[in-house]
């Protein structure tokens, strides 16, 4: 029989994982109390001289949620002197961040005039590490304000740098937050995973220096074909820098595939019109000697789009990349519409994602990065009215309309309470959505069955949309009239 005494549930307190705590036992090298499963189970004892490896098995446990003993909940507060909130630190200098989007104007400039060169790729290199210096020696970078939006407002620089500043910056903060930055073989920071996601996120859309834009939300199909090319134009034109690696030009020909895989999704190019004029251009150049390491790098793309089999690193990394433009075109001024607000471009992309991202994808986005672009406000709040989707034993898609009852630290992962069973109504114009839901076609739960999205981590079920009164009048009071009968 274990000596370890039993610890009643009455003894425990929940433990709240937030930023300020975890990052004040980071600092101070220790778990200084023990955490115990709803059970009374010791799932993670106390430690002094903690390790990264130790912080990332917390961080670990926060999904299945944790609970420390009552006496010890005076732990939970944060002994620094320091009062400040360091959820409120600005995390980007107007200075800096308004300079490297100006160079990124004069990138711009001089590529809608000459081919891209190694010396443009040596330039973005130098200035995108120094961006991401900048980010990680900030004591704040995991947990402080994204303040990007305000600088950028004012910073007067055309469209096109706009949107490329503030995609690699919003790519950053999803990568580095997704992935710690850890140390090499040489005993120095590890950063190549990271910088290669932020060159492939500025270089992705250096195409359109190549394209005449049309300035109006209604593409015509020519139009819209035209610009899908973007990324294969991008890639070609990286190929004259060698030192743009490989992987980073992979990112740049996918980064409009965010969900891959063999249901209708909206990944564009798709691969056969990728692997297609990838041949073309290979079959062009395969004679000439002078092209012999352009060629070696399109056959190896090749092998990939064929293959269709990548690393979940990999496709996380499309992912981040697509997210971030989203974010950025969203939260931009264009010529046929304002920008919406962080909140409003959020919750759109949540919206938009049913075909287009994972589970996983929006949870990097939301749940990392989401409150830092929106002054620390969740765009899913307890009394909210969400929609989930969840795939059965037989492949079949259930959409449920939930109320929020609970949520903690990661605001994908609520509590929820089920009203009611809805249709959607699918569209397949340029891309696949969801136009709406059939306030028609409604079977009530009469369980009113309460879910901790949390607690099921391996449950297909996830928040798909959201159901807003500026979004979408008509469905929200319809729910609200249901969930108050």
């Amino acid at each position: 029989m274990s000596d370890t005494p039993l610890i009643t549930t009455d003894q425990l307190a929940k433990f709240e994982f937030n930023d300020d705590l975890l990052s004040s036992y980071r600092k101070s090298k220790q778990i200084p109390l023990d955490l115990y499963d709803r059970t009374g189970k010791l799932i993670m004892a106390k430690k002094k001289n903690a390790t990264e490896d130790d912080f990332g098995k917390l961080l670990k446990i926060e999904l299945q949620g944790a609970y420390c003993l009552t006496s010890d909940s005076k732990q939970l507060r944060v002994t620094s002197g320091d009062t400040t909130d360091p959820r409120n630190t600005k995390l980007f200098d107007p200075d800096k961040t308004t300079e490297f989007a100006k160079q990124t104007e004069s990138l711009i400039l001089e590529l809608k005039k000459e081919a891209f060169n190694s010396d443009h790729a040596i330039r973005v290199h130098k200035s995108i590490g120094k961006v991401l210096d900048d980010f990680t020696n900030n004591p704040d970078f995991e947990s402080g304000l994204f303040n990007i939006l305000e600088i950028l407002n004012h910073a007067g620089v055309p469209v096109e740098s706009e949107l490329m500043t503030k995609r690699t910056i919003v790519a950053m903060g999803m990568k580095v937050r997704t992935k710690k930055i850890g140390v090499g073989n040489d005993n120095k920071p590890n950063k190549k995973d990271h910088l290669s996601v932020m060159t492939a996120s500025f270089l992705a859309d250096i195409g359109y220096s190549k394209i005449l834009l049309p300035d109006k939300p209604n593409l015509t199909k020519e139009e819209y074909n035209t610009i899908q090319q973007h990324p294969i134009i991008s890639y070609l034109m990286t190929l004259a820098a060698p030192e743009i690696t490989q992987e980073i030009r992979t990112l740049v020909l996918n980064h409009h595939r965010p969900f891959r895989g063999n249901a209708i999704n909206n990944n564009f190019p798709d691969n056969n019109t990728v692997f297609r004029k990838l041949m073309v251009i290979r079959d062009k150049f395969i004679k000439d000697p002078s092209k012999k390491m352009i060629v070696a790098d399109i056959d190896a793309q090749l092998r990939i789009q064929e293959s269709n089999v990548n690393s979940v690193n990999f496709e996380e990394d499309i992912a981040i990349l697509s997210l971030a433009s989203e974010y950025a075109s969203l939260t931009t001024n264009q010529p046929w519409r304002p920008a919406f607000s962080s909140a409003t471009a959020l919750k759109m992309i949540v919206n938009d994602s049913f075909f287009s991202y994972s589970n996983r994808n929006i949870r990097h986005l939301l749940d990392y990065v989401g409150a830092s672009l929106t002054n620390n406000q969740n765009i899913i709040n307890v009394g909210n009215y969400v929609i989930t989707a969840s795939i059965d034993s037989e492949k079949q898609v259930h959409f449920d309309i939930c109320k929020i009852l609970e949520v903690d630290r990661f605001q994908t992962r609520p509590k929820i309470q089920r009203i009611c069973t809805i249709k959607p109504l699918f569209k397949k114009g340029i891309k696949y959505r969801i136009a709406d839901f059939d306030i028609n076609e409604i079977r009530m739960d009469k369980r009113r069955a309460v879910i901790d999205l949390a607690g099921h981590t391996s449950s297909t079920q996830r928040i798909i949309y959201i159901i807003d009164p500026e979004m979408n009048a008509p469905l929200y009071d319809a729910v609200t009239k249901m969930d108050n009968a």
